[in-house]
C-alpha cells in the first residue's frame, strides 16, 4: 500500500518506508473506514504526517520495484527507513518488506537510486554496516543506530528530528544535534542514562563555517602605524536573555551537556 502525492519542491520531501503487518496501525490512513476497526497502538506514537516544510510520502511493505518507482516519482530529500514494527510495540525489528528480507547492506544500498537524498535515516537495530554501505554511495548524511533500541526511545528521537526539519530551514548536522540532545534529555528524565551511549549516530561531515576577515583600518598612535580590525558591535543583535526552567534536580554532566549541545544547535539553526 502506498500514499504518494505531488508536492512543491520548495519544501523537504520525506519518503517513509514502513514494514511489518502492524505498520499501518500507526498512520492516519489506517484509521478510516474499515481500517478503523484495527487496534490502536497502546503507546501514543507521533504520527508521520505533512506539516510545515515537511511533505510526507509513505510506503508500506513495498516490493523493490515499488520502492524504486516511489523514489523516481517523489525524488525525496529525506529517506526514512524503519524496521519491522512488532506486535508488542516495544522494539523495532529487522528490515523485512512483506516476505522479502532486504537487510543485507550491499543489496539494500543498490535499491537507493539517484538523484540521491541528502539524508537517509535507518531506524533499524545494529545498522552500522547498513549505514556505511548507504553512505559509501555518496549520500551526504546517514543516521543509524549501532545497537538494539526501544521503539519508544526511537519515536522520541524521530519526532524531535522531524520537528526540527519541518519548522526551520536547518542544516542536517544541526537538526541531528538538536534531536540528539532531546533524546539524551528524554533518557535522563526516564532514568535511562546508559541508553545515551547506545543512541543514534550520524555519518557525515560537520558544516564548515567560513568567516570573512574583518575590515581593517590604519590607526596612528605615537607616530607609528598599525593595522587593527574595524570591529562594529550592534548591541541589539548580540544582547540576549535566556531563561531555562525545570524541576529541581542534580545538574549532572549528561544533563548539562545535552542542554549545551541542544542550545548550540538551536542557535545555529535560528541565526
Amino acid at each position: 500500500m502506498s500514499q504518494i502525492q505531488s508536492f512543491s519542491r520548495n519544501n523537504c520531501a520525506l519518503l517513509a518506508v514502513l514494514c511489518g503487518k502492524y505498520a499501518e496501525n500507526r498512520t492516519p490512513a489506517a484509521r478510516s473506514g474499515l481500517e478503523a476497526k484495527r487496534p490502536r497502538p497502546a503507546y501514543p506514537f507521533p504520527e508521520l504526517s505533512s506539516a510545515g516544510r515537511l511533505e510526507v510520502h509513505t510506503l508500506f511493505n513495498p516490493t523493490p520495484e515499488q520502492f524504486l518507482e516511489a523514489q523516481r516519482v517523489v525524488q525525496p530529500n529525506f529517506l526514512y527507513i524503519q524496521g519491522q514494527q512488532l506486535e508488542d510495540e516495544k522494539e523495532i525489528g529487522s528490515l523485512v518488506w512483506g516476505d522479502a528480507d532486504v537487510s543485507d547492506p550491499q543489496a539494500f544500498s543498490t535499491l537507493i537510486s539517484p538523484p540521491f537524498p541528502t539524508i537517509v535515516y535507518l531506524e533499524v537495530p545494529i545498522g552500522e554496516k547498513l549505514a556505511q554501505a548507504v553512505h559509501s554511495k555518496g549520500i551526504p548524511y546517514v543516521i543509524y543506530w549501532r545497537n538494539s533500541f526501544s521503539s519508544y526511545a526511537a519515536s522520541h528521537f524521530r519526532h524531535a528530528l522531524m520537528s526540527a526539519i519541518q519548522s526551520s530551514v536547518s542544516h542536517t548536522w544541526d537538526a541531528f544535534q538538536l534531536a540528539h540532545a532531546s533524546f539524551r534529555l528524554y533518557c535522563v528524565r526516564n532514568n535511562h542514562v546508559q541508553s545515551v551511549k547506545l543512541g543514534p549516530r550520524l555519518l557525515g561531515d560537520a558544516p564548515k563555517i567560513n568567516i570573512s576577515p574583518p575590515e581593517t583600518e590604519m590607526v596612528d598612535e605615537e607616530g607609528s602605524s598599525e593595522v587593527t580590525p574595524a570591529i562594529k558591535i550592534y548591541d541589539e543583535e548580540i544582547n540576549m536573555k535566556l531563561l531555562l526552567c525545570g524541576v529541581p534536580c542534580t545538574l549532572d554532566p549528561c544533563l548539562l551537556g545535552s542542554l549545551e549541545d541542544g542550545l548550540n544547535a538551536l542557535l545555529n539553526i535560528e541565526v
